[in-house]
C-alpha cells in the first residue's frame, strides 16, 4: 500500500511486465464462451475478390467523356458554333435607351434639408471628430443633422401605395 502522501516507486521493466500478465490472465477467465471468429480470407495483391474490390482482369473499362469542340453523332443544333474559332456574336435586336434624367427639384425644400441632413451631418462629424478641422463641438450638431435627415427621409415615403395592395418594390 502506499501512502498518500508520496508518489508510488516507479516500477522497474520486469515488475512492469509481470502486472501485464496478471492483468492478461485474470482477462481471459471472465470473457464468455462464444463463436470463434472465422479467419479473413487469404488476400492477394490486389485484396479479396468480392464485387467492391474485383480483380483487375474483371473491371469494366470506363467509358471515356466526349472531347471538347468535338461534335457528337447527332451534331450541334442549329445556329450554335462548333469550337471557338467560329463563334459570332448573337444579333442585337433592341438597345436599351435610359430616359433623360430629371432635373434636381429646386422648389422643394423637404428634398433639399434631406440631402443637407444626409450629406451635411455627416461631413460635420468627420470634420470634426475625426479629422480635426473644427472644434469638437460641431460632432453633436453634425449628429442631430443626420438623425434629421433621415428622419426626413422617412416621412418623405408615400403612405399609401394605390390599388392592389401591392407593397413590393415599384421600379
Amino acid at each position: 500500500m502506499t501512502d498518500p502522501g508520496h508518489p508510488p516507486e516507479p516500477e522497474g521493466p520486469d515488475d512492469v511486465d509481470r502486472r501485464f500478465r496478471e492483468i492478461v490472465a485474470g482477462l481471459g477467465t471472465d470473457l464468455p464462451e462464444g463463436p470463434a471468429r472465422p479467419e479473413p480470407p487469404p488476400t492477394g495483391r490486389f485484396g479479396p475478390p468480392d464485387r467492391v474490390n474485383p480483380p483487375p482482369s474483371q473491371v469494366p473499362p470506363r467509358p471515356r467523356p466526349p472531347r471538347r469542340g468535338v461534335p457528337e453523332a447527332g451534331g450541334p443544333p442549329e445556329g450554335m458554333a462548333t469550337d471557338f474559332r467560329s463563334y459570332s456574336p448573337p444579333e442585337e435586336d433592341d438597345h436599351f435607351v435610359p430616359p433623360p434624367v430629371p432635373p434636381l427639384p429646386v422648389g422643394d425644400l423637404h428634398f433639399w434639408a434631406i440631402l443637407v441632413g444626409l450629406v451635411g451631418g455627416p461631413l460635420l462629424v468627420v470634420l470634426s471628430a475625426v479629422v480635426p478641422v473644427l472644434d469638437t463641438r460641431w460632432a453633436g450638431p453634425g449628429a442631430a443633422l443626420t438623425v434629421a435627415g433621415f428622419v426626413l427621409l422617412v416621412l418623405r415615403q408615400p403612405r399609401d401605395r394605390g390599388p392592389g395592395g401591392d407593397w413590393g418594390a415599384q421600379v
